[in-house]
């Protein structure tokens, strides 16, 4: 294939910097989200241990509320908030793999250039089965 067949797609290097930025603010907002809510679990056990002692003490399933959640849900909640997070932004970088609708811009261009479905590798063209090219070669030698 000579230089004048390929399709090249030329994204500005404005483009890219507006891309990577919008990207990043997506991911930290999803960062923020997640955290404040691990924080909120993490700091909240102590602080109704504090204020609210007969909350904390009342038993459940056996546990006392605090060691319920502590010794119980605090982990499988720690697991959730993780694929939550996980989820989000895979979501966010699928939905930014189209960067002309993230940044907006008119999709001047294909997304894939044209015939590039009908190209096919020149060695499936050329080869044979393994036997028939030993033969082949063979015969060659034996001449």
């Amino acid at each position: 294939m000579n230089d004048a067949d390929q399709v090249t797609m030329i994204v500005p290097e404005e483009s890219h910097a507006r891309l990577a930025h919008e990207v990043m603010r997506k991911q930290a907002a999803l960062s923020i989200r997640i955290a404040a809510i691990f924080l909120v679990i993490l700091f909240g056990l102590p602080l109704v241990n504090l204020y609210l002692p007969k909350a904390a003490d009342t038993p459940v399933l056996g546990f006392t509320a605090t060691w319920l959640f502590l010794g119980v849900l605090f982990y499988p909640l720690t697991w959730l908030l993780s694929w939550i997070f996980i989820n989000q932004s895979d979501r966010i970088e699928a939905e930014c793999s189209d960067w002309r609708m993230v940044l907006g811009v008119e999709a001047g261009e294909p997304l894939e250039p044209e015939g590039v479905g009908d190209v096919k590798p020149a060695f499936v063209e050329t080869d044979t089965h393994p036997d028939a090219a030993n033969a082949a070669a063979e015969e060659e030698m034996n001449s």
